[in-house]
């Protein structure tokens, strides 16, 4: 379970308190998506906080890329069906995106990033066979006001 005090860091051999589907086991520090679009599900704790009120969704990421051909990827986030913003990711960065602290439920919400270009390392001349987009290092939930 989520709430504003903890965070997910996704590595191996540690339980989260999330679902992951469509990602790949994690690895030391990072768990890599597995398609163009792929799912965090989580319950929250403290979701039924009055309307009007805001929180911030800080995933720390990246993409897999392969300059100049794929310099970058677009990320599309969605939470529980609504569309919480977008990103053209190139680096290692921290994406902070706010949100109506209504759209928090106390049992499964479903964050998903959406990466069109999800692309195989092996059509860049990289060998791994696997299809890459998002690579999840921590995930948090805090108020924003």
């Amino acid at each position: 379970m989520l709430n504003f005090q903890n965070s997910v860091k996704f590595q191996q051999g540690q339980l989260a308190p999330v679902l992951l589907r469509n990602f790949y086991a994690p690895e030391t520090e990072f768990a890599w998506s597995t398609s163009t679009w792929s799912e965090i599900i989580f319950a929250f704790a403290g979701g039924t906080s009055p309307a009007g009120k805001s929180a911030d969704l800080m995933v720390e990421m990246d993409v897999f890329k392969s300059p100049p051909k794929l310099p970058c990827q677009p990320v599309l986030f969605y939470l529980n069906g609504l569309r919480i913003g977008s990103r053209n990711v190139s680096d290692r960065v921290t994406v902070i995106l706010t949100f109506d602290r209504s759209l928090l439920r106390p049992t499964e919400n479903v964050l998903i990033f959406d990466t069109p270009k999800a692309s195989v390392p092996n059509d860049f001349g990289i060998s791994d066979g696997r299809c890459l987009g998002v690579q999840l290092f921590s995930l948090q939930i805090r108020p924003s006001d």
